[in-house]
């Protein structure tokens, strides 16, 4: 028995409402000719448009409800189809390019969507924009959806519309993104879940344990984990007890202050003119050349070069670089003390 396609009947929506989403109220049979669409890209792209033209956030909320519950009402006039039944629309996507049998998977399954963001409501998260990420996620299963495998088609799309879900928490939601490296994207997935197993265990979920049992890092249990654990702060938030000053006026400034650019200035002037007096006290020219060509400037020669130069091996031009770099700490001590130090001294 051949299993036809449905058209979508849509309903006017009430301006009270302002919502233009597509709504199937009844089945009505159609004509096989007038059901086929180009397969490829552009199937593709218009099971897209499907599940994202119609923007949620302009479902406004009504004296009978929120706008997740006028969305909700909306979408119980769509009646369900049968595994069988979905099974048969992704076949006839799958090897004709049946657009509107693409478009049926969609329209009834828009509940499942629903139900599933219920799971990742946060108070911090809009419920219609996890809705409108897993509708993203249905669209994106229709099209690999692949009916041979023996996999009912709801349980294959309730995990593509988890991942969009929990990718548009992980990115876009907090301030700070957390999935930027492999073990962040582990972290988001599975800390919770690993700090109850080791509760079970009786072993305390330490940043350490934690870190061991999920083989992480702890430096990105302890980013991940501050992130999920504490909402974020804004730096222009009042901050308390203190009155007219923000969080950020609290903050310690990276910025240098006059008196610490001052004594910089004032040590860096003094260092240089230690190793200009240094340089003039140098009276053998190999040792000069070393000293300025090599010792004190960017662009510095190698050993080969300054051995090639004065006809010697790069092991001796070593052997005299070290010398000159003691005899230039005693130098800069017996100066400038021993509270100023160059790390290029101790190579």
């Amino acid at each position: 028995m051949s299993f036809s396609a449905t058209r979508t009947e849509a309903t006017q929506p009430s301006p009270l409402h302002n919502y233009n989403g597509p709504l199937v109220e009844k089945r009505t049979r159609t004509h096989k000719s007038a059901r086929r669409a180009p397969a490829g890209r552009d199937v593709s792209v218009g099971l897209l448009d499907l599940a994202t033209a119609n923007r949620l956030s302009s479902v406004n909320a009504t004296a009978d409800g929120d706008a997740v519950s006028t969305y909700m009402a909306r979408l119980h006039r769509v009646e369900p189809l049968e595994a069988a039944e979905q099974h048969l629309l992704a076949c006839r996507y799958v090897e004709e390019g049946d657009m509107d049998a693409a478009k049926l998977l969609v329209l009834t399954n828009l509940r499942l969507v629903v139900k599933l963001a219920k799971e990742y409501k946060r108070r911090w998260v809009d419920m219609l924009d996890l809705i409108q990420e897993g509708n993203v996620g249905l669209a994106e299963a229709v099209t690999r959806f692949d009916p041979h495998r023996g996999v009912k088609f709801t349980s294959y799309a309730q995990y593509w519309v988890r991942a969009m879900i929990l990718n548009y928490l992980m990115n876009f939601v907090h301030p700070v993104r957390i999935g930027g490296s492999r073990a962040g994207r582990k972290l988001f997935y599975n800390l919770k879940k690993a700090r109850r197993e080791l509760t079970r265990r009786g072993i305390k979920p330490t940043s350490e344990q934690v870190a061991e049992y999920l083989e992480v890092d702890v430096s990105e249990v302890v980013r991940v984990g501050t992130q999920l654990d504490a909402p974020p702060v804004a730096l222009d938030a009042p901050a308390k007890g203190y009155d007219g000053t923000t969080v950020g006026q609290l903050l310690a400034s990276d910025r240098v202050g006059p008196e610490e650019a001052v004594a910089r200035h004032e040590i860096s002037s003094q260092i240089e003119k230690v190793i200009r007096d240094f340089g003039e006290s140098l009276t053998r020219p190999r040792t000069r050349a070393i000293w300025h060509e090599r010792m004190i400037v960017d662009d510095a020669k190698t050993l080969k070069e300054l051995g090639r130069d004065w006809d010697v091996s790069k092991e001796r031009i070593r052997q005299v670089e070290a010398e000159i770099r003691s005899e230039f700490k005693y130098y800069l001590l017996d100066n400038l003390g021993d509270d100023v130090e160059l790390e290029w001294l101790e190579v």
